[in-house]
């Protein structure tokens, strides 16, 4: 037997899961499917054909210019022309045609078949059904959470449309229940094999036994349908204001094939007050109803991420979350209208992987969180700006202590600053008189969504948008008595960076507009606790103004210090003058004794010109034995003449020596006093160290001063002249702190010339003992040629007396025969 099959029901009621498992087994419910996304991303199952069919239809058949959803076929009216549906028979005759080509079992899904049921009964009057219909306030939750439509701004429109589904859906059932199956989706999730039987019983449809079970497990994806408990403050909600859809709701489960046996006792709400409400603000709708899991949820946090401008950092954000193993969390990503390029593909490559991204326009930081917490489907909450991380551990902690103490709220943990700075800030335990002084709770804490529903959601309307809105929900979340737990461990890490959003909080006048504002909101706390405030706000005044004292006591003995290092640094000045002239004395000095050198060299080299005359003229007197006794006298002369030059080369070759001893001296007081001058500058540099490291304490206490007086800032009017008084105090603070921090910077400068300075020294004296090591070699060449020169003098000596000899025994034999040539003439 043919059979064709329809699959509908209210959008997001579990169609797309019932279609998916009805193609596994055997219905060819089309071929051109609409695409899945990722919302869906196991798809859709809706024949195009048939959806933009019926889109065409539902759209002209409502009222255009009403409010509502007309490609859903409503509006606010729920006017929908019925009769306008005959025009479209020819189309869906051949829509029919075409698809029962395909074979023996053939249908489609569209959940807006729902509205046009009896006008597709007339086509084919006998087609089976199988209509599906989920909790009204499961739909609600599946509707407003992902789309940006007319149903994110007014989410009771959402409940409204699923009765009005649903009233089709009812009425057509009991028309037409021989050939239709009414089931609820919790029912199929938890019993498929019930469908499976409904099926083979009631519409006559064959399915193997062994094939069924395992494709529905493939198919089912229980991320896909997270379902609120039934003892939801929701569901209360949404019983409380809008009990019609509870009467619906019970008929559907009277009528139901597959009911899931909800009853409002085991929902506990017999004892809740009815209300009808006609019309509902959509920011408060949204607060009170869109959060979809609780205690028994399977997504425990919900970690909401933020983003404006900051795409350079969102990645490792979420990283930090991400390196948590358990899957016990979602993302939430919120754009408040970001502008940056870099930021937008940052966003665009997410949404591209799967991410959860919601975008909206520039709302500011309150209403960006609201928006993402009002979408997110976590009993506990995390919000994390895009610029900071998280330790993996922080989640399973707190849930851990959230799930085993009812009465705690909030659960926050200590901080470690990155990027500027790298301290480890430890957090105080809650206390009630410290937090209306001030907040030192982050808003990147793990709460209770029912926290954030108690307080209204983040205060959206703070003045100028300047920020303290998480301070603003922890002072209501105390109010309303829930308790804080604090993990004395690095929880989260902070980034520091100078246009952080808190700069703008810490403006004396922004920062006396928030304080008015948030004390004034919550003025029952601070009456309350009014005594214990002012004493505290005092005493912190007090140490304020003592670390104020004892900041410039330490901040004069700086500038003292720094005095000293400048003299110092004077002194190296006047060293290194100093040291130059006495270099340059030396360098003079080298240069007089080079000058010395050559002439030594000179005149040896004339001195070995003369010798070797001499020499030729002792052999030419040696071979003219007949000299004249004139010519020898000139000859005696001529040596004399030598021995004298001789001894005056003697007497200048002493004053070098001399001269090269006094420059070697002169080096050794050049280098030590170079010696004494890099020892003044490692006293400077120790000196500069311990400035710098007062310098650093200076910065440490003036921190620990600023917060201080950001603390100080939430006294009441009664000591706000006080404050103004501390604030001036801190502000000369600054000052005299940034005069001693440039006076430091001063102070480096000059440590840095003097030490360029000194390596210049350095490397002249190093040149000097290069040119004194040279000059002492030429010297020693110079004194071995003066020991080979007086050698060889001594061997002239030799030689001359050795000539006298001959020539004094040649006078004897001349004047012998001169005598005998007398005697021979007389």
């Amino acid at each position: 037997m043919s059979l064709t099959l329809i699959v509908t029901g209210m959008h997001r009621s579990g169609t797309s899961l019932v279609a998916s498992f009805i193609q596994a087994i055997g219905v060819n419910l089309g071929e051109r499917f609409f695409p899945s996304d990722a919302l869906n991303l196991k798809g859709y199952f809706e024949d195009l054909d048939f959806l933009e069919f019926q889109r065409e239809v539902l759209k002209n058949s409502c009222r255009s210019e009403e409010i509502g959803w007309h490609d859903w076929g409503w509006t606010t009216s729920e006017f929908l022309d019925y009769s306008k549906f005959s025009q479209y028979k020819e189309t869906a005759k051949e829509l029919i045609k075409s698809r029962q080509d395909y074979g023996e079992i053939w249908g489609w899904k569209d959940p807006r078949t729902t509205l046009m049921l009896d006008f597709w009964h007339q086509l084919l009057p006998e087609v089976k059904y199988l209509f599906v219909y989920r909790y009204p306030w499961d739909v609600l939750n599946s509707i407003v959470r992902p789309n940006s439509l007319v149903f994110a701004d007014r989410p009771d429109y959402a409940l409204k449309a699923w009765a009005f589904y649903n009233r089709h859906l009812l009425k057509f059932y009991r028309e037409h229940s021989e050939q239709s199956i009414l089931v609820n989706v919790s029912t199929i999730i938890e019993q498929p094999e019930r469908l499976v039987k409904l099926l083979k019983s009631k519409l006559d449809w064959q399915i193997p036994d062994s094939d069924w079970e395992a494709k529905f497990k493939q198919i089912y994806d229980w991320r896909m349908f997270t379902n609120l408990p039934w003892q939801s403050s929701v569901v209360k909600h949404i019983y409380n204001k809008y009990s019609e859809c509870f009467s619906l709701l019970t008929q559907l489960e009277a009528a139901a094939d597959l009911p899931d046996n909800f009853s409002l006792e085991l929902a506990g709400l017999t004892e809740v007050t009815h209300t009808q409400v006609t019309t509902t603000s959509a920011d408060v709708l949204e607060s009170e109803t869109e959060f979809t899991n609780e205690e028994n949820s399977e997504i425990a946090v919900s970690v909401v991420i933020p983003c404006y401008n900051q795409g350079e950092f969102i990645l490792e954000a979420i990283s930090s979350v991400e390196s948590c193993q358990e899957a016990v969390y979602e993302i939430v990503i919120v754009n408040d209208g970001s502008t940056e390029p870099l930021t937008k593909k940052v966003l665009q490559y997410l949404k591209d992987n799967g991410y959860w991204v919601i975008d909206q326009s520039n709302q500011g930081l309150a209403r960006a969180r609201n928006k993402g917490i009002s979408k997110a489907r976590g009993r506990y909450i995390l919000p994390l700006d895009s610029d900071n991380q998280i330790r993996p551990e922080y989640l399973t902690k707190s849930i851990e202590i959230l799930d085993k103490f009812p009465e705690i709220g909030v659960v926050y943990g200590d901080v470690q600053l990155f990027d500027r700075r790298k301290d480890i800030l430890p957090v105080p335990d809650f206390d009630i008189n410290k937090l209306a002084m001030g907040n030192y709770i982050d808003a990147c804490a793990v709460l209770r969504k029912q926290v954030w529903l108690d307080c209204g959601g983040y205060d959206d309307k703070i003045p100028d948008k300047l920020g303290y809105e998480d301070w603003d929900l922890w002072l209501g979340a105390a109010a309303k008595g829930w308790k804080f737990y604090h993990i004395p461990e690095v929880m989260f890490d902070y980034r520091v960076r100078e246009d952080s959003m808190v700069s703008l909080c810490r403006i004396p006048e922004n920062h006396e507009k928030l304080v008015r504002y948030i004390s004034t909101k919550h003025l029952d706390i601070y009456k309350s606790n009014f005594a214990n405030i002012l004493a505290q706000k005092d005493a912190a005044l007090l140490r304020e103004r003592l670390r104020s004292e004892d900041m410039e006591f330490r901040l004069q003995k700086a500038q003292a210090a720094w005095e000293e290092a400048r003299e110092e640094l004077e002194q190296i000045q006047a060293a290194w003058t100093s040291a130059e002239a006495q270099v340059k004395q030396i360098q003079t000095a080298w240069e007089s004794a080079e000058a010395e050198v050559k002439k030594v060299q000179a005149f040896g080299e004339i001195s070995h010109q003369e010798l070797h005359q001499i020499q030729t003229a002792w052999e030419a007197a040696q071979k003219e034995l007949r000299l004249t006794h004139s010519e020898w006298e000139k000859a005696e002369s001529q040596v004399q003449k030598i021995q004298t030059e001789w001894q005056k080369s003697q007497e200048q070759t002493q004053k070098i020596q001399t001269e090269w001893e006094k420059a070697q001296v002169v080096g050794k007081e050049s280098q030590a006093q170079v010696q004494r001058i890099q020892t003044a500058w490692e006293e400077a540099q120790e000196q500069l160290r311990q400035t710098n490291a007062q310098w650093q304490e200076s910065q440490s206490q003036t921190t620990e001063i600023h917060t201080q007086w950001e603390q100080a800032q939430l006294e009441i009017k009664k000591i706000h002249e006080e404050w103004e008084k501390s604030q001036s105090q801190l502000q000369q603070t600054h000052l005299a702190w940034e005069q001693a921090q440039e006076q430091t910077r001063l102070i480096h400068a000059a440590w840095e010339e003097s030490q360029a300075q000194t390596k210049l020294i350095y490397a002249e004296w190093e040149k000097v003992q290069l040119q004194l090591q040279q000059s002492q070699v030429q010297l020693q060449q110079m004194q071995g040629e003066w020991q080979q020169t007086q050698a060889e003098l001594r061997n002239t000596q030799a030689e001359l007396q050795e000539a006298r000899r001959i020539i004094s025994q040649a006078k004897s034999g001349i004047f012998v025969k001169i005598k005998q040539a007398l005697l021979r003439l007389k």
